[in-house]
């Protein structure tokens, strides 16, 4: 009667344990859910290209660990495949919201420049070889502004690169842009420089909504600085100064 009644008691306990698990998981399906609907869609969207690889990815993954789940919930077998399974679903769709974050923020870190290159690069625009791989050894005042998608008329998800470097390094740069398709060169042409108006330092040539992403550190008087736009409907090029140092890249 005695061991019946342990039987009974430990039997118990495992359901209950089972069903704690069970709610912790539920728990966590209802957080994914809830953070994905109220903000989450728009929110991925802002790296669609990564997020759409993802889902290509976290689909069949689900699909598979909804199916073993209900082969481990009816007979207690895979119960590691169905673990794996959760920890790959978790991360992927954490990856999905971690790409974003990244993408909107370390503008002035140095370090996360390819990671941040990597997310516009692959999530927003296929930029190819247009911006540098990595920051060169000497590499001050560095900022790096990277834009998200939004589906919205007349939006463009920009990109500018700015930092200060050597004439080695706007060599190169220069030699790149020389052999870039439909690249167009031009020497910055200055309006009057004995104005004192801000804006009259910015070449005739620079696309203001770029001239307005320097900080005071960026700000020089461009007057022998070279200019190489590609024409398009939202035009992208580079500018390199050789007396201050600057390189300047928008997309």
């Amino acid at each position: 009667m005695f061991t019946h009644c342990l039987f009974k008691e430990v039997t118990a306990m495992k359901d209950s344990t089972n069903e704690i698990k069970d709610n912790k998981w539920n728990s966590i399906n209802v957080l994914i859910v809830t953070l994905t609907m109220f903000g989450g869609i728009m929110f991925l969207m802002y790296t669609s290209g990564i997020t759409t690889v993802l889902f290509k990815i976290g689909l069949p993954v689900n699909i598979v660990l909804v199916l073993l789940y209900k082969i481990h919930k009816k007979y207690g077998h895979l119960k590691i495949p169905v673990i794996v399974l959760r920890i790959i679903a978790i991360i992927i769709f954490v990856s999905g919201f971690i790409a974003p974050v990244i993408l909107i923020n370390f503008n002035y870190t140095k370090s996360m420049y390819p990671v941040k290159r990597f997310c516009y690069n692959y999530g927003v625009h296929n930029i190819g070889n247009f911006l540098p791989e990595s920051m060169p050894e000497k590499c001050d005042d560095y900022l790096f502004i990277t834009k998200g998608s939004i589906p919205a008329q007349d939006y463009h998800a920009d990109a500018y690169l700015i930092f200060h470097t050597d004439k080695n390094t706007l060599k190169n740069y220069e030699e790149h842009f020389n052999s870039y398709e439909k690249a167009e060169r031009h020497t910055a042409h200055m309006s009057d420089k004995e104005n004192s108006n801000l804006w009259l330092k910015c070449p005739e040539e620079l696309p203001r909504h770029v001239f307005s992403q320097l900080q005071s550190e960026h700000i020089h008087d461009f007057e022998k600085a070279i200019i190489y736009k590609v024409p398009a409907y939202y035009s992208k090029g580079c500018m390199l100064d050789y007396d201050s140092g600057l390189a300047v890249f928008w997309y």
